[in-house]
């Protein structure tokens, strides 16, 4: 009987213990990390109502740099990017120049037993900040406006990897909408940075001063990050990008911007 009972344990053991083994072996999750670079255009509409109450309209270009690391539990991903353009009015055929610097950091969370699903969905949050300048060009006064933001907003990533021509391709979207803001705005435009300030002399950060916690009702903003990322040989990448952007600022002088831009980035891995 005993002979019996251990012959049983050890067939159980000898089928449970691969088992084991195979969980043991199995590859870990390889984290990527790569520095970003890349260049692209924009096109953009604006109605600055403390400039023009009119609606320009223009092109222009940018450049942006950033940061990207995936892990087995993460996706976080921080850019900085600089822009401009040229609006013009199709009224009066006045234009401006707007110079813009705006960080984005985005963080999202892996949700389980979604590895063998086609369409991954990761929830997260994204911190955004911007600066923003515009210089009328055919006001003699009144032709410099400056604004800043700094929003808080839940996001959410859409991925989808695949494979054309035996070739490693993943396309998705990001898109955040903003639920709290500090936005600081002038009440007037100006033509020198420290007269919107009332000072002789204003430093950068009096231009951060004086602004308001602001939500919804009184600014919204929806963007959305669509991409396609191709794989290279060497494990880096090129990725192209469409972006899509609605703001709204109901303020002293209210602000309506719209803007479409696209990028061609390298992801170079570290």
């Amino acid at each position: 009987m005993n002979k019996i009972t251990i012959s049983l344990v050890c067939a159980l053991f000898s089928t449970i213990l691969p088992s084991f083994a195979q969980v043991s072996e199995s590859t870990p999750y390889e984290n990527k990390t790569y520095f970003i670079t890349g260049v692209g255009g924009s096109y953009v509409n604006v109605i600055d109502e403390g400039i023009s109450p009119l609606l320009y309209k223009g092109v222009g270009g940018g450049a942006v740099l950033g940061h990207y690391r995936e892990t087995g539990k993460s996706i976080a991903q921080s850019t900085a990017r600089f822009d401009f353009n040229n609006p013009i009015s199709s009224i009066s055929g006045a234009e401006m120049y707007t110079y813009r610097v705006e960080g984005v950091y985005q963080h999202y969370f892996k949700l389980p037993a979604q590895e063998d699903r086609k369409l991954k969905i990761h929830p997260g949050a994204a911190l955004l900040g911007r600066w923003v300048l515009r210089d009328h060009l055919n006001f003699t006064n009144n032709s410099q406006h400056i604004e800043t933001r700094f929003s808080l907003a839940p996001s959410v990533l859409l991925q989808l990897p695949f494979s054309l021509f035996s070739r490693k391709f993943e396309t998705g979207i990001f898109s955040q909408i903003p639920i709290i803001t500090y936005a600081s705005r002038p009440i007037f435009a100006s033509t020198k940075f420290s007269a919107s300030l009332n000072k002789d002399e204003a430093s950068f950060f009096d231009y951060l001063k004086g602004g308001q916690v602001t939500s919804f009702g009184n600014y919204f903003r929806w963007s959305a990050q669509s991409y396609l990322l191709f794989h290279l040989k060497n494990n880096n990448a090129i990725r192209f990008d469409y972006f899509w952007m609605y703001e709204d600022y109901n303020s002293i002088n209210p602000i309506t911007t719209g803007e479409h831009s696209i990028m061609l980035s390298t992801f170079f891995k570290l």
